[in-house]
């Protein structure tokens, strides 16, 4: 198994980063702009890019600081991987972000395509609330 690890430094505090991982609205705004709820509590979405597949996550919350997202559809092997972000409040007002997404077979073919596409998703989520510009990485 493989796994995809990256961490950054965000200027929020921890519940607005949650909210930006947890609203389909939120992740619209950073990830792909046609992102839409699987139902009315949140718990779970779709992504619908462009010019790409889209793919549908089931969110988790197994505690206060952890964030996880489930695929549950997609292309490859993506479905059944989680992504999961374990936030830690800073003495500055700032979270740090843990990012890991694990459940690949191997690190080959569409497991390098997402290491680089995540590390673009985490510097657009942190483009997004430290300046609040929206700037969806997919349209």
């Amino acid at each position: 198994m493989a796994d995809i690890h990256h961490e950054i430094k965000i200027d929020a505090a921890p519940q607005a980063v949650d909210l930006a991982l947890t609203n389909a609205l939120e992740i619209a705004k950073w990830h792909t702009s046609r992102t839409e709820s699987t139902n009315s509590s949140d718990e779970g979405f779709t992504t619908y890019p462009k010019d790409g597949p889209s793919f549908e996550w089931k969110v988790l919350k197994p505690d206060a600081h952890t964030i996880e997202w489930q695929c549950v559809g997609g292309p490859g092997h993506s479905a059944g991987t989680l992504a999961r972000f374990q936030l830690s409040p800073l003495g500055d007002g700032r979270t740090l972000v843990a990012f890991s997404h694990s459940g690949w077979p191997d690190s080959n073919g569409n497991f390098r395509k997402c290491n680089t596409l995540w590390a673009i998703l985490l510097f657009h989520l942190k483009k997004y609330l430290d300046t609040k510009q929206i700037g969806p990485v997919f349209t």
